[in-house]
């Protein structure tokens, strides 16, 4: 977990990787549910119409989901337990939570510099991609409305004001692992690693 673009969905896959464990983004697993799903129309509808997908439907798809047998031996999950209730879903609580803390400053500059190419739909970062790498777009650089530095202030407001509570719990129940999640993904995956090492070694002491 993290603030806006901190980098979370890259780590997230690079565990999953790592440690041969499925990664289950909650948002990606409500945008792909099948038409075949009973409540198929019902997460399709609160999805467009902008609101977040109610807690009791999110909670069922993220159930069925979790009882597939890839998940027998654990799983790594992206975009839960980022308030009260979510922290309440866990039962029994996680291993771990990762949190990746970057400043807000950096959340926005690497927000709001996203660009999405309308010739081959790949996005870039005008602010942190080299002019070579920019060049490569043939057609116009975009700015998807919800990227505007005025929306992810909002969303970090969001995020900063219901996260901050189940942050604490996490720390108390001493399974919360703080990322400095500046710097490469790379040298922040080494990062990710050498906590979990370090964690899982003290726990079995």
């Amino acid at each position: 977990m993290g603030p806006q673009a901190c980098g979370k969905g890259t780590q997230g896959e690079l565990l999953s990787k790592e440690l041969n464990l499925p990664i289950i983004s909650v948002g990606q697993l409500l945008r792909d549910i099948p038409e075949s799903h009973p409540r198929y129309q019902e997460v399709q509808g609160q999805l467009n119409s902008g609101v977040l997908v109610s807690y009791d439907l999110t909670v069922q798809i993220i159930n069925e989901r979790l009882s597939e047998k890839d998940c027998k031996n654990g799983y790594i999950l992206d975009g839960w337990g980022r308030n009260i209730d979510q922290f309440e879903f866990f039962d029994p609580h996680p291993n771990w939570v990762i949190l990746i803390n970057i400043p807000r400053e950096e959340s926005l500059k690497r927000i709001s510099g996203r660009r999405y190419c309308e010739s081959d739909g790949k996005m870039y970062n005008i602010y942190t991609l080299p002019k070579e790498e920019l060049a490569k777009c043939e057609g116009p650089l975009v700015q998807r409305e919800d990227d505007t530095e005025e929306a992810v202030n909002e969303r970090l407001e969001i995020y900063y004001r219901d996260t901050q509570k189940v942050i604490d719990k996490y720390r108390n129940e001493k399974i919360l692992l703080e990322i400095n999640g500046l710097g490469t993904p790379q040298q922040v995956f080494a990062r990710v690693l050498s906590a979990l090492e370090l964690a899982q070694k003290i726990s079995v002491e």
